[in-house]
């Protein structure tokens, strides 16, 4: 905290290491292997929370965790977290409480993850909080009845953060249960799920499925293709902006694009390129190192392949393009992938490979029911982590306003 920050009327500008008691002697790291013969259901923590479950405990009560080595130490970021009651420690994170009618353990959690605790520790060749270093991080102190005004603010907008997270987490689980079901037994034409005792199955090399599917090939109904060396090294040059938009593996994540870090290319260029021109509904996927990330390209002539994307142009007289996305992100589409993956020193998908994946094929308008039920999932989780993102900018907001004293709890407090 820069010096010549001013200190708010009534509150002290201190170092941690005046106002906490620590305990890292009692620290005691514990590998993964000595782990594995005595588990049980008290937290193993370390720099970024709770990493396993022992049966264990050296200690009991009410402590502040904070990072050491290995954390994330930047700004808004957790580098320090609340442990309650009994838990087990290593030496990657320092233990620590404020002392008694000086400083609310809350408070400090709050206060070191509103930093940039990165401040103290530049030009480490390995970022790491020692406890020297911990104990000169400055920050605002207030009277202990303000600290916890701020605390009980700042509380509320947590419990909304974590009661919204345990709703996404809801929603996800139904949705992998859903994608279970309908992948492997559909949607029947009452709108239930099929089961045997119902319907009539049949044996697949994908296992059971409805008598009406078939299991095919993917490359069967689809075009598949990849951006060629020499055309990259022949037409390509993203010093030349354009207004196509090249899609890279950085650019697909979780079935969606991401196009929050994009190069552009020409036009001109594009229409040089015509096979790997992308369509609406034509899905791409990451097939070098981090392989198998697909999404579905939502309208023509403004996306183009880049290298280590593949194009697949569906038959849509045969796929729903929403439906063979949601296989490939279920468990056997992935492990389809998987078994298929070359064995080299980098993870590669070939062109080849990716037209052998199989894939159950239900009837085009069961297909499209099965995918709106699941994009209506979707759409409820897009709706909830959108909500947390909202949350997550308010409680910065309020941190930098009642941390830096910028506004006072003052009032609430006489109430």
């Amino acid at each position: 905290m820069a010096e010549d920050v001013k200190v708010p009327e009534g509150w002290g500008r201190v170092k941690l290491g005046d106002v906490i008691e620590i305990f890292d002697n009692q620290r005691i790291p514990l590998d993964s292997e000595s782990r594995s013969t005595i588990k049980g259901y008290i937290p193993y923590c370390g720099a970024t929370g709770i990493i396993d479950y022992i049966n264990d405990s050296i200690f009991d009560g009410e402590y502040v965790l904070i990072a050491e080595d290995g954390g994330k130490f930047n700004r808004f970021e957790e580098t320090a977290y609340i442990m309650k009651g009994k838990f087990w420690a290593n030496n990657h994170v320092h233990i620590v409480r404020g002392k008694d009618g000086i400083l609310d353990d809350r408070f400090l959690m709050y206060s070191v993850n509103y930093q940039d605790i990165s401040y103290y520790i530049l030009g480490s060749t390995r970022e790491k909080l020692n406890q020297q270093l911990l104990k000169s991080v400055v920050i605002f102190l207030p009277p202990l009845p303000e600290q916890r005004k701020i605390v009980e603010v700042l509380e509320t907008v947590d419990n909304a953060i974590e009661k919204t997270e345990r709703i996404i987490e809801k929603y996800k689980r139904i949705k992998q249960g859903l994608m279970q079901e309908l992948l492997t037994k559909g949607i029947d034409e009452n709108g239930n799920i099929r089961s045997e005792e119902t319907h009539k199955f049949k044996d697949s090399p994908l296992g059971r499925i409805p008598e009406e599917w078939e299991v095919v090939e993917l490359g069967k109904h689809a075009f598949v293709t990849k951006l060629a060396g020499f055309e990259y090294t022949k037409f390509f040059d993203y010093s030349q902006q354009g207004s196509v938009v090249a899609i890279r593996g950085i650019n697909i994540k979780n079935g969606k694009l991401d196009l929050r870090e994009i190069q552009t290319i020409p036009k001109k260029i594009s229409e040089k390129l015509p096979r790997s021109k992308l369509k609406k509904n034509d899905i791409v996927m990451s097939y070098v190192g981090t392989i198998g990330e697909c999404a579905i390209i939502p309208e023509d002539d403004k996306y183009h392949l880049a290298p280590n994307v593949a194009k697949i142009q569906l038959d849509f007289k045969f796929f729903n393009s929403l439906y063979v996305l949601y296989y490939l992100y279920s468990k056997k589409g992935k492990k389809e992938l998987l078994d298929l993956v070359g064995s080299t020193t980098q993870a590669a998908l070939s062109m080849s490979n990716i037209r052998k994946i199989k894939i159950p094929l239900p009837p085009l308008l069961e297909q499209k029911r099965i995918a709106s039920i699941l994009s209506q999932i979707d759409e409820a989780i897009e709706k909830e982590q959108k909500y947390k993102e909202k949350l997550e900018r308010i409680k910065r907001g309020l941190m930098e306003d009642l941390l830096s004293g910028k506004v006072r709890v003052n009032r609430l407090l006489e109430k």
